[in-house]
């Protein structure tokens, strides 16, 4: 068991801060300072919905994505606080942990625009929305260049799962983003992590997952959080080369018993013998699950695991 981290990207390119004088009980004023001007959200407090339209993402027009593209090209003047950033992570964690860069998911604007709105812009605005997806790429290669100098393990990028997007978007939209982080990150000597926790099985069956050479692929979800219930054929659709890491479901691992979890475990490594596998879950754990079923799941992953050695 080795304790993997996460770093942030979106929130680097795009620094939000608080407006406490514009704020009140009801809403959050968050403002970016741009040479020509502030950039502008407001949030509800109460917010809980991560994905929904109300949640108060800054790009709502075609205006906007001049906003955006603006806050991009002028990261080059954030690069001290982001350097200090990694290297302050690098220091925290030492040696003994695996750090992977937070995606900077271009294809939804790194988290600047509702997931529904976004299929409106990219519809309606297309030559804005390509702008804001190139602006936002160029950021995010500059934020990794400095996150490889500053020692950090893995570039990474996610995209949308099939309940989101479909194989013929995903080959438009997102492939080429994903080849251009991929290609960069193997060119400065780094290795590259790709997220999809949704569904995924026909893009992996296609072979459209090995289109983009990364080196680790997660989460490779079981249902009901995904749709690969056969891992052994899910895996055997993926390059040799690539190490995938996942399967194991959050909803079994938080309300099942302890010797269901073991058993889950069991046919996870089972499944993926012969191959390079991290023995995961579908994605962040869930909040309530029992400390036992955790446990139970990395003891016996070590176990199983072992056996085949």
């Amino acid at each position: 068991y080795e304790p993997m981290f996460m770093t942030d990207c979106p929130g680097l390119i795009f620094p939000w801060r608080e407006d406490q004088a514009r704020s009140d009980e009801q809403w959050l004023t968050r403002v970016i300072h741009t040479r020509d001007g502030e950039w502008v959200r407001r949030v509800p407090r109460d917010w809980s919905a991560w994905g929904g339209d109300d949640a108060g993402f800054p790009v709502q027009t075609e205006a906007d994505h001049a906003k955006l593209v603006q806050v991009c090209e002028e990261i080059g003047d954030r690069e001290a606080d982001i350097r200090a950033y990694f290297r302050q992570f690098r220091e925290r964690v030492g040696e003994e942990g695996v750090i992977v860069i937070g995606h900077p998911h271009v294809t939804w604007l790194a988290y600047q625009i509702g997931q529904e709105m976004s299929h409106y812009h990219y519809s309606d605005y297309p030559e804005a929305y390509q702008r804001s997806m190139d602006a936002i790429c160029k950021a995010a290669l500059f934020i990794f260049d400095i996150a490889v100098q500053e020692g950090i393990d893995f570039m990474s990028e996610s995209s949308a799962g099939l309940e989101f997007t479909s194989p013929r978007l995903f080959d438009v939209q997102d492939l080429p983003y994903l080849r251009a982080l991929s290609d960069w990150t193997h060119a400065h000597g780094s290795l590259f992590w790709y997220h999809n926790c949704g569904l995924t099985r026909p893009l992996i069956l296609s072979g459209r997952f090995n289109l983009f050479n990364a080196d680790v692929i997660e989460t490779v979800s079981p249902p009901p959080e995904g749709d690969n219930a056969d891992l052994a054929e899910t895996r055997r659709h993926l390059d040799s080369s690539i190490c995938s890491k996942g399967n194991l479901s959050l909803i079994l691992l938080r309300d099942g018993t302890v010797d269901e979890v073991v058993d889950a475990t069991r046919q996870m490594v089972a499944a993926v013998r012969g191959w390079a596998h991290i023995h995961s879950t579908a994605d962040a754990v869930l909040t309530n699950t029992p400390p036992e079923n955790f446990i139970a799941f990395v003891r016996t992953a070590r176990e199983e695991a072992e056996k085949l050695q």
